[in-house]
């Protein structure tokens, strides 16, 4: 018999030494199973790492959509809060504009077009109507004042007792009642004295060929040349010149021509179109484009800020 075809273990004891025979084809049978199962533990690490590999990639990329979604959140939070104070803001522009729509006497049926379509008709009506109405005469130049002693219009001179015009409109108040400007303008005119029997007289030069004189009065607080403004105070009622007591002569002039001043003093924002009617003498479509396209020019923010500051004074 080949011994090379066997393998011969020995098993050593105190009793003594045992000899065992073993093929080559077991102990290859032993060597791949060894084999085999090396391979396996090898295997099952590499997987085992891969996994560990895997998990600590996952646990990062979870870690990263973690902060993103905080951040989307922090974000989410802010725009809600900005989202609510716009629509707090469109909600205060839209009660605006629905009180200037009523200021400047636009009609309900805008309120059919989109608040952008609204604003735009607000500013450019609304400031259209201010401009006019801060530089041509308009309301009374009077606080307060008794009553109307003469209208504009012929009539019997009270102390002439003979028929003539009357230019203007006189009104009868206490002896030094406040006299204000009706619209914005230049002094072009300021004298005590007679005056050709308007005694202390005031003139003022207006925009587009306007002009009011306040006659008979007592004294005056401007000088000629001086800036004006609607509202302010020009002189003190009196009773100069060719007058039969206290009282105030007012007078609206275009281009030199006088005009009913009563048209003018009922004039405000509220009946805003009348004038139109009444004083056709005035080129008013002229004047009206012309300020049209002025206000085109100016950004819708600054409209919306000079209809706030102007509304309360145009309204006086």
């Amino acid at each position: 018999m080949k011994t090379y075809d066997r393998l011969i273990l020995m098993i050593s004891s105190p009793y003594g030494h045992k000899y065992y025979n073993v093929s080559l084809f077991v102990k290859h049978i032993i060597l791949y199973i060894i084999t085999f199962i090396v391979a396996i533990v090898f295997f099952v690490l590499v997987v085992l790492h891969i996994f560990a590999s895997e998990i600590n990639d996952i646990e990062n990329k979870y870690k990263y959509i973690q902060d993103n979604y905080q951040v989307l959140l922090d974000k989410y939070l802010s725009l809600s809060q900005q989202i609510s104070l716009k629509k707090e803001e469109v909600l205060l522009v839209t009660d605006k504009v629905e009180d200037l729509e009523g200021i400047i006497g636009i009609s309900d049926k805008n309120s059919n077009y989109g608040l952008q379509s609204r604003v735009e008709i607000a500013s450019i009506t609304g400031l259209q109507k201010l401009f006019i109405m801060k530089f041509v005469p308009n309301g009374y130049p009077l606080d307060e004042y008794k009553r109307v002693s003469s209208g504009y219009g012929y009539r019997i001179h009270p102390l002439n007792h003979t028929r003539e015009f009357h230019t203007g409109i006189d009104l009868a108040s206490a002896m030094d009642t406040p006299v204000y400007a009706t619209a914005d303008g230049v002094v072009d005119f300021a004298k005590s004295g007679w005056n050709g029997g308007y005694g202390t007289l005031v003139k003022i030069d207006h925009s587009f060929g306007f002009k009011t004189y306040y006659a008979h009065l007592n004294s005056f607080v401007v000088n000629r040349g001086d800036f004006v403004k609607k509202g302010q105070l020009i002189a003190y009622v009196g009773n100069t010149g060719v007058s039969t007591g206290a009282h105030l002569h007012y007078e609206v002039r275009f281009l030199g021509s006088h005009m009913n001043p009563k048209n003018f003093m009922e004039w405000n924002m509220g009946n805003f179109g009348q004038i139109f009617n009444k004083e056709k003498n005035v080129a008013w479509q002229s004047l009206l484009t012309t300020i049209n396209n002025l206000m085109q020019q100016i950004p819708m923010e600054q409209r919306l800020s000079l209809l706030e500051q102007n509304s309360k004074e145009s309204l006086r």
